[in-house]
């Protein structure tokens, strides 16, 4: 069933990308070339019934050290809890010089539409992720400039440490650092 769902999920796709015919291939993997600049790799795994999406944000890596420290502080500050990663994370295969940002979408669940909402998000993500890594790559980055943007704390998913307590007491009320938060 979950296969199935898969495959519905990419033909509604493909109709949304006037890309009739859309399938998977012998590896349940259906790769679309993106703009001429990178791929997008959709993998169903029949184990875990999850639809995979993967796309490589740089082929090569910095051969000095201070640049190759630069991009990893910036992909693991971008990834913290998929925060700028469209909900998923980033891999590094260093032996083979690539980095790739991926998501899944559960498919057991999901509806027939999820791909086609979900894959726009996610292309958007790796086009700004490519930019900022050739960046890095050329010389030109600017942290504060080109960074990842986290929002502002209070926002939904904003940097404050914990999970806000719902009945805790308020920042500057003169509750004790932490008093605001449930310790998980």
């Amino acid at each position: 069933m979950s296969f199935e769902n898969a495959e519905q999920n990419l033909k509604e796709f493909g109709k949304e990308l006037n890309l009739e015919g859309l399938q998977f291939d012998e590896n349940n993997t259906c790769i679309l070339g993106i703009d001429n600049k990178f791929s997008l790799h959709i993998t169903y795994e029949p184990n875990s019934r999850r639809l995979y999406l993967y796309s490589p944000l740089l082929d090569g890596l910095p051969q000095d050290a201070k640049s190759r420290l630069v991009l990893y502080e910036t992909l693991l500050e971008g990834s913290m809890l998929g925060g700028h990663m469209a909900g998923g994370g980033v891999g590094v295969a260093v032996k083979e010089e690539l980095i790739l940002m991926h998501c899944v979408l559960e498919m057991e669940n999901a509806d027939v539409l999820a791909l086609r909402r979900f894959a726009p998000i996610f292309v958007e993500a790796v086009e700004k992720w490519r930019d900022i890594l050739q960046k890095i790559i050329d010389g030109t980055f600017d942290k504060d400039r080109d960074g990842p943007k986290f929002p502002t704390p209070g926002m939904a998913g904003g940097a404050g440490g914990g999970i806000q307590h719902p009945t805790g007491p308020k920042p500057g009320s003169g509750g004790k650092p932490g008093d605001s938060y449930i310790k998980i």
